[in-house]
């Protein structure tokens, strides 16, 4: 199951709160029921709830949110699934706080962690101060004070002539798909109509309103700043954490205005120590694994010998005794690849282990097999394992000789000590790889 999927289960269907006559869509997603807290995310921009499960850097951020406790997610009016504002009588902040309200009292949310991004600091602002005792802490990366947006920028986004990617989320403006979704999400969230009101201008007297609701303030408040980041302001003039009573500003890494960019994981470690005073995160999509690959010797010839039906059986028994090896040292087979498995296993050693006796093993089959392993970062993809550590394990398999066990040098360094063995094999260049790479076969036991 992927982070995603694990999201999609523990999250409602959507669900109406009511402010008059108007809808105002809402998502409630389970987290850690021992944990308490209760999360609510306003979300800036045009982009809707919904926009932030077909992301994969959002679904990250949106789990670790949730695991605080329970996660509310809505749609303010005028964007994705929830009306229109019926008339526009009231501020842009009042009527985004009338939603919050209406979204917390329909969710039975008592006190609520407030999060906010650039964007919708201001609506944080507002409820605050109307509700200040149904806060119970605020959080919001790089928040900006009332500021007039030039109309012309609201239109050059809108028409798409402005980069916005590279203006708001630098880190991901090369990942594959990243600005399909992102325009995709602006667009299905809000028509151009809408959304040149979902960027509004200040009058002079909101905007002091506004600074004097952030001074009234009485919630623990957490200030995350990228100071790498376009216009992240200096700690020593930051226009938030020195205005709000007792702010905390915590400056984390990335370039990123959104809290979707790089570094997602700085972001929830911090949100996690803040509000429950350990640092959480999701389970890693990056951990530290020994990487082993076997593949049989002369399987060709083999199969030429033996007849299809034959190797069939054979090719069955290598798939029961590769798991038996790989499981007893509380390892992994992550695919068969026809001839040969890729596994993933706890220590360098057991990986060492599992090779020596998957090639007794086998060779009491009457298969040969060469097997290359190599220890370092796998991304963790659903079933399925990629990363450069991968493609390092696999190019040193096919290096190896027939019933030879090769190893990178940061596998053997990682057992120094122990009773292994190894020949050097002298340094290799891998393809695809940059530079060379020291080699070692494992010694007979």
């Amino acid at each position: 199951m992927t982070l995603r999927d694990e999201l999609w289960s523990r999250t409602s269907d959507v669900r109406y709160a009511h402010v008059g006559e108007a809808h105002v869509a809402y998502r409630v997603i389970a987290g850690d029921a021992h944990s308490g807290h209760e999360v609510v995310l306003l979300l800036g921009g045009t982009a809707s709830m919904e926009a932030l499960f077909e992301d994969p850097v959002c679904v990250r951020f949106v789990d670790g949110l949730a695991r605080l406790g329970r996660l509310v997610l809505f749609d303010r009016r005028g964007i994705g699934l929830s009306d229109p504002p019926e008339h526009a009588e009231s501020s842009y902040e009042t009527r985004w706080s009338d939603d919050i309200e209406a979204v917390l009292a329909a969710a039975k949310v008592a006190r609520a962690v407030v999060v906010s991004g650039t964007s919708s600091w201001t609506a944080s602002v507002v409820y605050c101060d109307r509700h200040p005792d149904q806060v119970a802490a605020v959080v919001s990366l790089e928040p900006s004070p009332p500021s007039r947006w030039p109309r012309d920028i609201v239109r050059r986004q809108i028409e798409g002539e402005l980069d916005s990617v590279t203006l708001f989320c630098p880190s991901r403006a090369d990942d594959p798909g990243f600005r399909e979704w992102f325009t995709r999400a602006g667009r299905v969230g809000a028509s151009p109509t809408r959304a040149a009101t979902a960027y509004p201008s200040w009058t002079e007297d909101e905007a002091r309103e506004i600074a004097r609701a952030s001074a009234r303030i009485t919630a623990p408040t957490l200030v995350l700043r990228r100071p790498a980041a376009r216009y992240s302001p200096p700690a020593s003039s930051d226009p938030v954490a020195t205005v709000v009573p007792g702010a905390v500003r915590v400056d984390v890494p990335g370039e990123d205005l959104m809290y979707y960019g790089g570094e997602v994981d700085a972001l929830l470690a911090e949100i996690s120590h803040f509000v429950t005073g350990e640092y959480r995160l999701p389970a890693p999509e990056c951990a530290l694994a020994s990487v082993l690959f076997s593949d049989v010797v002369a399987s060709t010839e083999q199969v030429t010998a033996l007849g299809g039906a034959r190797w069939k059986l054979l090719l069955d028994r290598h798939d029961e005794v590769a798991r038996t090896c790989v499981g007893r040292r509380g390892g992994t087979v992550v695919n068969t690849t026809g001839d040969g498995i890729l596994a993933t296993l706890p220590s360098a050693i057991g990986a060492i282990r599992a090779g020596q006796e998957l090639r007794t093993a086998l060779g009491a089959e009457g298969l040969d097999v060469r097997i290359g392993i190599h220890v370092g970062d796998v991304d963790r993809r659903g079933d399925d394992i990629s990363g450069l550590a991968v493609h390092i394990a696999a190019r040193i398999m096919h290096l190896a000789a027939p019933g030879e066990i090769l190893a990178s040098r940061a596998l053997r360094d990682l057992v120094a000590g122990t009773a292994v063995s190894f020949f050097a094999r002298g340094e290799h260049t891998l393809k695809g790889v940059p530079d060379t790479w020291e080699l070692f076969a494992v010694a007979p036991a």
